[in-house]
C-alpha cells in the first residue's frame, strides 16, 4: 500500500474522530455546566421563597434579624446570607467565608438570580423582596457557591484532556507501528521485484549462454582437433604459429566454461574452514595467475577463525575478489582479512585504488556489467551467487578517490 492510500484511509479518519470527539467534549462541558447553572438557579429560587416566607414569620415574632440569619444559616447549604431593609441598608448577614459578604446590589434586581466573583469562585446570588404582618418591607439576600459544580467542570475538562492525550499517544503508536510495517513492506516488495527481475535475467543469461556454448564448443572441438592434425605433420618452421593456435582455442574453450560456470546452480559442499587457509589459498592462485601480485597482497591472520562452507567456491569468490582488487589498484596494496562476529564470519578486502562512482558501486554485481576494458563482468556476479548459495551476503564500499572495501558475511562453524 503506497503512503498516500495510508494517510488517505487510515490518518485522515483518525484525524476526523480526534476532531469530533474533542468538539464533543467541548459542547458536552459547556452543556453540563448549563444544565448545572439552571439547576443551581432554580435550587436557589426555590429555596430563597421558602425562607422569605420563615423570615417574616421569624419577624413578626419580634426576633432580632441577627438570630433570624444565624437560624437560618445553620440549617441551610448556603455560601451566604443578609437581611436589608426597604432601603437595601444591610441589617443583619452572615457568611461562611469570614468578615467577606460577597454583596453587589448594583448588579442584581428584584426578583432577578445574580452572578457574583468572589474568593470561593462564581456565586449565584438571589434578592427576595419580604413583608411582615404589619406592612415593613424587607430584602432577603442569598448566596450559593459554585465551588462544586467547578470543581466537577475541572474535572471533566482533566478527563477529557487526559483522554485526548491518551488517544494521541495511542493514534501514534499505532501509526508508527503501521509506517514501520508498510515501509518494510515497500522494502521487501522492492526486493521481491529485483529478486523476480534478476531470476527473470538469470533464466534468459542462462537459455543464451547455453545455446553459445554449445554452438561454439562443437566446432571448436573440432578446431582443436585439427590443430593437433596439423602439429603432427607440419615442418618445424609452423610449429610456433600452430602453438598460438592451440593456445587461442584453449583461451576460447577458458572463456566458454567461465560463462557455462555462470548459469550452473551453485551447489556448496559445505565443511568446516579455517579462514585462514582459504585466503593463503586464493593468494596462491591469483600470484599464479597474475604475475607480481603476491607481493601487494597483505593478508591479515586470523587464527581460530573457522566457518562452514565449500573450499573450492570460496576460493573461488575470494580469489574473483583479490583479482578484481590488483586489476582496480595496479599499484597500491591489496589488505585481505577476517574476525569472528557473533555467529557469523567477517571477510574484508580492501585496495587503494581510484575507487568507484557511485553508479557504478551499486551495479559491479550485475552480470556482464564491468567498467574495465578487457572484463566480461561475470567474476564479482559469480562471486555473489556463491556467498550468496553460502546464506551469506557480500556489499561494496567505494568512494572516488579512496578505493574500494568488499565485505562479506558468511556463516561460521
Amino acid at each position: 500500500m503506497k503512503r498516500r492510500s495510508v494517510f488517505l484511509f487510515f490518518v485522515l479518519p483518525f484525524l476526523g474522530v480526534f476532531v469530533f470527539f474533542t468538539l464533543s467534549s467541548v459542547l458536552s462541558q459547556a452543556d453540563l455546566k448549563r444544565r448545572t447553572e439552571t439547576l443551581v438557579r432554580d435550587q436557589l429560587a426555590a429555596t430563597a421563597g421558602i425562607l422569605r416566607t420563615t423570615v417574616a414569620r421569624y419577624l413578626d415574632e419580634g426576633t432580632a434579624p441577627g438570630v433570624v440569619l444565624d437560624t437560618l444559616f445553620a440549617e441551610e447549604q448556603l455560601y451566604f446570607v443578609a437581611l436589608l431593609d426597604g432601603s437595601r441598608n444591610v441589617l443583619a448577614w452572615n457568611s461562611r467565608f469570614e468578615g467577606y459578604l460577597p454583596i453587589s446590589l448594583t448588579e442584581v434586581r428584584d426578583e432577578v438570580t445574580g452572578i457574583i466573583d468572589s474568593p470561593a469562585g462564581k456565586i449565584f446570588s438571589e434578592l427576595k423582596l419580604l413583608s411582615t404582618g404589619d406592612g415593613r418591607r424587607y430584602y432577603l439576600y442569598l448566596g450559593y457557591a459554585l465551588t462544586g459544580m467547578e470543581e466537577m467542570i475541572a474535572l471533566s475538562r482533566r478527563t477529557a484532556v487526559l483522554l485526548a492525550a491518551l488517544i494521541l499517544l495511542a493514534g501514534g503508536l499505532f501509526f508508527r507501528g503501521l509506517y514501520t510495517l508498510q515501509s518494510r513492506y515497500v522494502v521487501k516488495a522492492r526486493e521481491a521485484e529485483a529478486e523476480r527481475q534478476e531470476k527473470e535475467r538469470f533464466r534468459e543469461i542462462s537459455a543464451f549462454t547455453s545455446g553459445v556454448a554449445h554452438e561454439i564448443k562443437n566446432p571448436l572441438n573440432s578446431l582443436a582437433l585439427l590443430f593437433e592434425l596439423l602439429d603432427r605433420r607440419a615442418s618445424p618452421d609452423m610449429k610456433g604459429d600452430l602453438n598460438l593456435g592451440k593456445a587461442q582455442v584453449r583461451t576460447i574453450a577458458r572463456i566458454v566454461d567461465r560463462f557455462s560456470n555462470v548459469v550452473k546452480a551453485v551447489q556448496p559442499a559445505v565443511e568446516d574452514l579455517a579462514l585462514d587457509s582459504i585466503l593463503i589459498s586464493a593468494a596462491g592462485n591469483l600470484a599464479a595467475e597474475v604475475p607480481g601480485a603476491a607481493s601487494r597482497i597483505r593478508l591479515e591472520p586470523a587464527p581460530g577463525v573457522r566457518l562452514s562452507g565449500d573450499r573450492d567456491l570460496l576460493g573461488l569468490a575470494l580469489l574473483n575478489i583479490l583479482k578484481n582488487a590488483v586489476e582496480a589498484s595496479p599499484e597500491a596494496p591489496i589488505v585481505a582479512g577476517g574476525r569472528r562476529i557473533g555467529n557469523k564470519v567477517e571477510i574484508l578486502v580492501r585496495d587503494g585504488g581510484p575507487g568507484l562512482p557511485a553508479e557504478a558501486a551499486g551495479r559491479v554485481f550485475e552480470p556482464f556489467y564491468t567498467t574495465k576494458e578487457k572484463g566480461m563482468g561475470i567474476g564479482l556476479y559469480l562471486t555473489k551467487r556463491i556467498i550468496e548459495a553460502h546464506g551469506g551476503t557480500i556489499a561494496v564500499h567505494s568512494r572516488e578517490g579512496q578505493g574500494t572495501e568488499f565485505r562479506i558475511e558468511l556463516p561460521g562453524a
